[in-house]
């Protein structure tokens, strides 16, 4: 189904953001506002959020594989063609899971027999070294798609984006501004603090995180364009 309406206010929130003349909490405010049943939409709407901050209120800033990524993606509103919607799928499962489980239950079982107290603190620090190693080691285990596909994507090709392009004559993409790669959200600073934090919450929560990497990890399909 494509929804005509609701690209063109997508479409005009991007503009708009790509132009400085809103910043990130208007972006993020017009883009959740938009309610469609057209999963071309949706899927550009999930595809944004993962590229600006929604707690720190910002100009865009995106690098220019991110500026042609969501440039390639305004062609495809702008035309009559679609994408096919990602959907998860469970993850076989692997040794890491077990060895999340087994810590999970180790920590478990030292409570009981020891009670709780301020001396677990260096278990509960060591399982953090153990709960982030496990997500270090499935981060490598990621295929990390080749220039080509970054360069192309969700496009299969170079090809068949010049077949919409043909399709869209109206479409004209726009050249990334260079001054945008010397944005900043955050102060080098609040980044470190940020990730200190973030690591720390980690460590002293890696009882849960250990528990939830016991599950089956889930992978997200890449959408894909559908021709129309």
């Amino acid at each position: 189904m494509i929804d005509r309406v609701a690209r063109e206010k997508v479409t005009a929130a991007f503009e708009d953001f790509l132009d400085d003349k809103i910043m990130a909490f208007e972006f993020d405010e017009r883009l959740q506002e938009i309610d469609s049943a057209d999963q071309t939409v949706n899927e550009v709407v999930r595809a944004a959020w993962f590229h600006y901050d929604d707690c720190t209120d910002h100009k865009v800033r995106w690098s220019k594989e991110e500026w042609d990524y969501f440039q390639r993606l305004l062609l495809i509103l702008r035309s009559d063609a679609e994408l096919s919607p990602s959907h998860s799928r469970a993850k076989h499962w692997s040794w890491d899971h077990a060895v999340a489980w087994l810590a999970c239950a180790a920590f478990a079982g030292t409570v009981l027999i020891t009670g709780w107290s301020w001396q677990l603190f260096p278990l509960v620090a060591l399982f953090g070294i153990l709960s982030i190693s496990i997500d270090a080691y499935r981060q490598r285990q990621v295929r990390k798609p080749t220039p080509d596909e970054i360069a192309c994507f969700p496009f299969e090709s170079i090809s068949q984006i010049r077949w919409l392009l043909r399709q869209t004559p109206g479409f004209q993409k726009r050249k990334c501004r260079p001054e945008l790669a010397g944005r900043a959200i955050r102060s080098e600073a609040a980044e470190g603090f940020n990730w200190t934090l973030s690591y720390c919450s980690w460590m002293l929560l890696s009882p849960v995180a250990l528990l939830i990497q016991g599950f089956p990890s889930r992978v997200d399909s890449p959408m894909r364009i559908i021709k129309r």
